[in-house]
């Protein structure tokens, strides 16, 4: 490990953390005035929920499809708060600091091998480039906790090698426990470090048999949770919302964003073209990198980072040959990799720092602008961008039309629930559950399953008397407004299965390239056809 002299650690240390609190606190402004969107106005619904039983039950039945470590501590801590605090701003900043302590870990994790300012660099490129952890920080689910655990968990396991004491693998084991309760694909994580801190002590009895100690209560989590984990896969019946994945999922779980890409790769070729060299000048130093024991905490990190990349690779594959299991978010730990190599390659810069001063004073000064104007854009725009269906001003476009007179039917939860919970006349919003539609349209939209039994079990779960059946809606004959949404095929049903009578009288603007373009209707008449 590069070491810094004390008062010069000591100030680096210093600086580091009150510029990682300017930048939490500018992005804590931009998390606590954000609204939520549909995922997470689910979660808000389940803290509803009047004691622990209910909350697990509205857990099985499929409106959150994870485990339950994270909503049972936002549940707890929501009922403690006094009813003048928003328990949303509080989770919101609790998801921020669960972060912060993921990084912290990874600090700790990258001194086993790099200097402090070396960690420090790779920490701020993570936090303020990688649009993945920046998705974990503002997301009101579970996601922060997963990247925590997993972070705390990678050092953990370095930690028990090291000491090798009954604290450090009990430890150990409350991590693992944390990670395989924080998301689904936890346990295979708590696999991909047990393994890596197996084969890095070079396959030692004692380490292996501390490991099998710390794994032990996660998997008996997880085959206490497999009943539940069914119930909840009944929500992706008769079709599953999740799609075959392409190159470009791929490259957004490893790096998060194009610029992120160039950046890894750079560090890598960099890294291989130096170890090459420090190959040819050390012959020896191959060998110690393999078996040396003052080699061991290298190896555990190289040891995660293929390990962690070997599984997303492994599961992105298998969701191309037919079984699609890939969602980037669902990768999180992945962040650990990117950190790894962004360690390595600042401390390699800095190794060069006296001899190429100017080169490196220069990628510094290109990254230190980078980060400032993603902090700058995170700052100013909302995490998840604007609502769907709005107008240029980007407000909901259906406002002017709607005075609480007549229901409006919206036939996605992505405008349903934001309007349910934040527009002017809420209370006149519904959606619509209709069987026909999932079974008739399986290939317009993916999701039609999944709305349908989540919305259907909140509707009886909360309950929810917005969400209602179609034969409701139609039953007066109208008048009614409607939002239809491109891709869904609720609207479109009712037309081939009804006589009505409707008119189109607006039309969402296109403020982005990706934005959809929802179309407002009134229903005057319905009939039987």
């Amino acid at each position: 490990m590069t070491s810094t002299a004390p008062p010069a650690s000591k100030f680096l240390n210093g600086a580091g953390v009150l510029l990682g609190l300017g930048i939490f606190a500018a992005f804590a402004f931009r998390s606590v005035n954000d609204l939520l969107w549909a995922d997470e106005l689910l979660t808000m619904h389940l803290l509803q929920a009047d004691s622990l039983r209910k909350l697990w039950g509205g857990i099985a039945l499929g409106i959150d499809g994870n485990p339950p470590l994270y909503l049972t501590g936002a549940w707890l801590l929501a009922r403690l708060l006094p009813g003048s605090i928003s328990a949303v701003a509080v989770l919101k900043l609790l998801n921020l600091a669960l972060v912060a302590a993921g990084l912290a870990a990874l600090w700790h994790l990258g001194r086993r091998v790099a200097s402090a300012a070396a960690c420090w660099a790779a920490l701020f490129v993570l936090l303020t480039l990688n649009e993945n952890l920046l998705f974990a920080a503002f997301e009101f689910r579970t996601y922060a906790t997963y990247f925590a655990a997993a972070a705390g968990a990678a050092l953990a396991q370095q930690a028990a090698i090291e000491r090798g004491r009954l604290r450090e693998t009990g430890l150990l084991a409350l991590a693992f426990l944390a990670l395989t309760s924080s998301h689904t694909f936890g346990i295979a994580y708590v696999g991909c470090i047990a393994l890596a801190g197996w084969l890095s002590a070079l396959c030692e009895k004692g380490v292996l048999r501390r490991i099998l100690i710390a794994t032990a209560p996660s998997v008996l989590a997880v085959l206490a949770w497999l009943p539940v984990l069914r119930e909840q896969l009944k929500v992706a019946s008769p079709y599953g919302w999740i799609t075959q994945p392409g190159w470009s999922e791929l490259a957004e779980t490893l790096f998060s964003s194009q610029l992120m890409l160039w950046i890894c790769v750079a560090a890598l070729l960099w890294l291989l073209l130096t170890s090459v060299a420090d190959w040819s000048q050390q012959p020896r130093w191959r060998g110690e990198m393999i078996s040396g024991d003052d080699r061991q905490s290298t190896r555990y990190m190289l040891l995660l980072a293929t390990g962690f990349t070997a599984f997303a690779l492994a599961a992105w594959i298998v969701s191309l040959i037919g079984f699609p299991i890939f969602v980037p978010r669902f990768f999180i730990p992945q962040l650990i990799v990117t950190s790894i190599l962004m360690t390595a390659f600042a401390q390699r810069l800095l190794a060069v720092a006296e001899r190429r001063r100017a080169l490196v004073v220069g990628g510094g000064l290109i990254i230190s602008a980078l980060v400032l104007r993603n902090v700058a854009a995170h700052v100013a725009h909302p995490a998840h961008g604007d609502p769907v269906c709005t107008d240029a001003a980007g407000t909901p476009f259906e406002a002017a039309y709607v005075t609480g007179e007549w229901p409006v039917i919206t036939d996605s939860p992505h405008v349903f629930l934001p309007r349910a919970a934040y527009a002017a006349h809420r209370e006149a919003y519904r959606f619509p559950l209709d069987w026909d539609v999932v079974t008739t349209y399986p290939t317009r939209s993916r999701g039609n399953a999944v709305d349908y039994h989540i919305l259907q079990a909140l509707q009886t779960w909360l309950p929810m008397p917005q969400v209602v059946t179609t034969d409701d809606v139609v039953r007066g004959g109208g008048p009614f407004l409607v939002i239809e949404t491109p891709g869904r095929a609720w609207f479109a049903h009712l037309r081939a299965t009804r006589g009505i009578q409707a008119e189109q009288v607006a039309q969402s603007a296109q403020r982005a390239g990706d934005d959809v373009i929802c179309t407002l209707w009134k229903v005057t008449d319905v009939k039987p056809r």
